[in-house]
């Protein structure tokens, strides 16, 4: 598939607006605006609305940030969306993401035999949300008494997120950055 190209210097003054608030918000956080969201922008409106749920469960959810950049790495590899990978990898090692674990998951291992608490738990939880399967009432258990209730519906919520993300980067073809490698190659 062609790239879907995006140039800010078509957008209407409307929808100039809109890019102009995420770019901002996002960079006051420290986090750019390209890749998928890029391309996401052909639809601004979409784009703000897709966007505003990322922005809540990235800076103001209530899962660790650990566990967050650990759920988008495990839903990289198992959908195989090298650009969330090599977007979140630096992420996931600075939030304390066992180097075990990603190593395991960089090499497709099911990590959810071995995994430490919490991602034990949380790995238990993304093998049913990947497989499209109900979580089974011990994991949804063990998930709620660890994250909360909210915690938990934003765990399953931020799998079908990712999941999206994976369809969106690979659908639209959203290039690596210059000079980078598939990692799952």
């Amino acid at each position: 598939m062609a790239v879907l190209p995006f140039d800010p210097s078509t957008l209407s003054p409307d929808d100039r607006a809109i890019y102009g608030r995420m770019v901002e918000r996002r960079k006051a956080q420290g986090a750019g605006f390209g890749g998928p969201y890029a391309t996401l922008m052909n639809h601004p409106q979409l784009c703000e609305k897709i966007e505003d749920l990322g922005y809540y469960l990235k800076f103001q959810g209530h899962l660790p940030r650990e566990v967050y950049q650990f759920v988008v790495l495990f839903v990289a590899r198992r959908t195989g969306a090298a650009f969330e990978w090599i977007d979140h990898i630096r992420h996931a090692e600075a939030a304390g993401v066992p180097s075990s674990l990603i190593d395991a998951l960089r090499q497709g291992e099911d990590v959810s035999a071995f995994a430490p608490a919490p991602f034990d738990i949380v790995s238990k939880t993304l093998e049913a949300t990947l497989s499209w399967q109900n979580i089974p009432q011990s994991v949804q258990d063990q998930a709620i008494t660890t994250f909360g209730v909210e915690g938990f519906v934003e765990l399953v919520v931020l799998s079908g997120f990712y999941q999206m993300f994976s369809g969106i980067n690979q659908g639209f073809d959203v290039a690596l950055p210059t000079g980078v490698e598939n990692p799952f190659k």
